[in-house]
């Protein structure tokens, strides 16, 4: 005689909730994996844009700190690229020759100083009004309030996640 035996009422219960239960612990736990993962790329960008302004004003300094002390404008050639310093802080470029066309903003400072700062990017470059993810090139006044500021947003579908702040009167960058 061949029997068939099927789970009981109890152990279907108890296996639910076993699963609700890894469900609820390990969910989490790739939420946080997601968001440290864009803390570190955005971390990472920020090392990078720091990195990137102390180059050029590296270059600066090896050509002698022209215009030093003065709020003029000095520009110098950088493999190419003519770079506008004031008191040796790279503020912006004269032309956006360096920047790949078809980037969303391209001739704006801050998509100028972006491409100059860093080389290769480290995610793609969207439009302001994107539901994408990626960085976003903002106008100064969606910019913390310091001196000759550019900034840079990280969007995730289209909702900020975190912004860079360059301020080429001081060469600091803030992270907010």
């Amino acid at each position: 005689m061949n029997t068939q035996r099927a789970f009981t009422l109890t152990e279907m219960t108890i296996t639910l909730v076993l699963l609700s239960l890894l469900a609820s612990v390990l969910v989490p736990r790739f939420v946080l994996i997601s968001d440290s993962a864009r803390d570190a790329l955005v971390d990472g960008t920020e090392a990078a844009l720091v990195g990137g302004m102390k180059n050029h004003r590296a270059f600066w300094m090896v050509s002698g700190t022209p215009g030093i002390g003065t709020t003029s404008a000095v520009n110098l050639n950088v493999d190419g690229i003519v770079v506008r310093y004031r008191n040796g802080y790279p503020v912006n470029t004269q032309d956006s020759n360096h920047v790949p066309v078809g980037t969303p903003n391209r001739n704006a400072a801050s998509t100028r100083l972006f491409h100059l700062f860093l080389n290769p990017l480290p995610t793609p470059v969207i439009p302001r009004n994107s539901s994408g993810t990626g960085w976003v090139m903002l106008a100064n006044g969606d910019c913390l309030a310091v001196p000759r500021r550019r900034c840079w947003e990280y969007r995730v579908n289209g909702a900020r996640y975190a912004r860079i702040t360059y301020s080429g009167g001081t060469g600091d960058f803030y992270l907010d």
